[in-house]
Parts: structure tokens; C-alpha cells; sequence
């Protein structure tokens, strides 16, 4: 049975909160890339966004997406996605023309709740370097520049990200 969570974002418009299912897979992995493309210009290399961004949805993703992701959505529209991997945050993007409404604040805040009622004491994620200062705000710590391996073939700067679950 698919449980839903309504809540009004900033923009004051309901937004429905949900655990993702498989047939959402290729919409995750489009606002994934979009998402990319979009918040990370300018911290990264362009050649690096299209080598991290190009190719084909891998099926493993299909699996992440219906165990671990959740959506928030908008009249039946995907805007933002997000999971919790035992301790990890991962997979945190908002559509482009859904960023700086608090869609990502509302969801992490919802993968925190989660993992606290799943007896997690403490949450790890890695940032892109444009998100570090979002993240921050949302009460994790983590300053030092480390690197992602990504399946892609490309090592990116990231910032490993730690936050106390109280």
C-alpha cells in the first residue's frame, strides 16, 4: 500500500511526499542529470558534467530506485528525490525549475526521520561542491575536499558530510 505525506513548501503549494516505485526510475534519472547539469556549472569542468551526466539509465539504478529513493511530486509531476542507504544520504536532487523552493530541505528532513526511526545515530553523505553550503545549513559539518569515484570513469571533488542524529 502506497503511503503518502502532504505538506505545503515555501511556496505554498501541496506537495505530496512518497516512497518512490520502479516505473519512477527514468524520471529520477532525468531530474538526476538535470540537476547536474544545472546546480553543478561552474564547480565543475564541463567535460566532467557530460562524462558524469551521459549514457544510458544502468539497471541497477531501477533497483535503488523502487527499495530506496523517495519523491516529492506536484500534481502528479517528480520535482525533487532523495534516499537513505542504511546511515547514507544519497541521491539528493531537485528539478531545476523546482530549486530554491525548500523541496530539498523538506525531503532531507524527511530521510532524517527515517533513519532516526531506524535507530541511526548518525548521518554521512558526500557533497558536490555546490551543495556543501546547503547541507551545512541543514546542520551536517564537513569542510575537507575528498574525491568521488564515480561509476562513470571520472574522479569529481566532493565533501564527506557528517551530521549527529539527536
Amino acid at each position: 500500500m502506497q503511503v503518502y505525506r502532504y505538506f505545503f513548501n515555501k511556496g505554498k503549494c501541496r506537495m505530496k511526499l512518497r516512497k518512490a516505485r520502479k516505473e519512477d526510475a527514468q524520471t529520477a534519472w532525468d531530474i538526476r542529470n538535470l540537476a547536474i547539469q544545472a546546480g553543478c556549472q561552474g564547480f565543475y569542468t564541463k567535460a566532467e558534467l557530460r562524462i558524469w551526466t551521459q549514457g544510458e539509465m544502468p539497471s541497477v539504478f531501477i533497483t535503488m530506485v523502487e527499495r530506496d529513493f523517495y519523491l516529492i511530486e506536484h500534481q502528479g509531476k517528480i520535482l525533487a528525490t532523495g534516499m537513505l542507504d542504511n546511515n547514507r544520504i544519497e541521491a539528493l536532487f531537485v528539478h531545476p525549475q523546482a530549486m530554491g523552493q525548500g523541496l530539498g530541505r523538506d525531503l532531507l528532513a524527511h530521510l532524517e526521520s527515517l533513519a532516526r526511526e531506524r535507530g541511526v545515530n548518525a548521518l554521512t553523505l558526500e557533497s558536490t561542491l555546490n551543495a556543501a553550503d546547503f547541507y551545512r545549513s541543514c546542520g551536517f559539518c564537513g569542510e575537507g575536499i575528498s574525491q568521488y569515484h564515480s561509476p562513470r570513469g571520472i574522479v569529481l571533488d566532493c565533501v564527506v558530510m557528517h551530521k549527529a542524529l539527536k
